[in-house]
């Protein structure tokens, strides 16, 4: 089949599914990813789709997350990726480290994975966090203060910020609602994104632990440029597209499956 035909079947099936997985489409036409992938690129410049991690979306039917979920839901979402996340992130504290922990349940997780006996001091806007470090004697822990936001049990507004910028950090650690090359790192609350970016401004070094389906999700409030990301920690293997922005802007690429 000629490439032009095999697009044409795809352009159709994206018209009529509203979106389609690169490896599905792969076995059906019994040509390569990467042959896949460049159909879509060329497909994406015709204004008909938009690229996703691993697929694409009718234009029209491009998600926009910009859903400000509840913590008590959003814990149980996706936990077995967080949980294979949060393992690598913990592994990634270093002794004697001062790390800063955003809010979600991705962070919430990366502390239930942290060894009772490792010395480390967590800053953290995290009403959950600082509750389940209250067990880790060896862990000094210290909250951000600030007005509790009981959606998120977390700790917001001026206070925070200004209190976030009398520390600095070895590390940063954050999850966000959505990530694209592009765009950059983004999420749904402002108020939260606020107190992100004062995490992200005090610290050496940022790490972003976001699972796999966020990848190429857009979100209402950009966070941060995803080339000022040093760690990006996910459940699954990155496309090529991403693998190569992450070399040449020197981020690197940990995998948790």
């Amino acid at each position: 089949m000629l490439a032009l035909e095999r697009q044409k079947h795809i352009t159709e099936m994206i018209e009529k599914a509203k979106a389609v997985k690169v490896i599905e489409l792969s076995k059906i036409f019994d040509v390569t990813e990467e042959t896949i992938r460049r159909d879509l690129e060329k497909i994406e410049k015709q204004g008909i789709l938009k690229r996703t991690y691993g697929g694409a979306v009718l234009i029209s039917h491009e998600v926009k997350d910009t859903e400000d979920t509840p913590f008590s839901m959003r814990i149980k979402e996706n936990i077995t990726s967080k949980q294979k996340i949060a393992l690598g992130v913990s592994g990634m504290l270093n002794e004697g480290e001062v790390i800063m922990l955003d809010s979600s349940t991705t962070c919430l997780e990366v502390v239930k994975n942290i060894e009772k006996d490792k010395r480390l001091t967590i800053i953290t806007n995290s009403i959950s966090i600082l509750t389940e470090l209250s067990t880790h004697d060896e862990i000094n822990v210290v909250s951000t203060g600030g007005t509790l936001r009981k959606r998120s049990l977390s700790l917001i507004g001026p206070t925070a910020k200004d209190n976030i910028k009398n520390y600095y950090a070895d590390k940063a650690v954050i999850s966000c609602k959505g990530v694209d090359i592009q765009k950059g790192v983004m999420d749904a609350n402002e108020l939260e994104v606020e107190i992100k970016k004062a995490l992200i401004g005090s610290a050496k070094e940022i790490i972003l632990a976001v699972d796999s389906t966020k990848m190429q999700k857009i979100s209402m409030y950009k966070l941060v440029g995803l080339s000022e990301v040093d760690y990006i920690v996910t459940d699954e293997e990155l496309t090529s597209e991403w693998k190569n922005f992450c070399e040449l802007h020197n981020i690197k690429n940990i995998v948790c499956d």
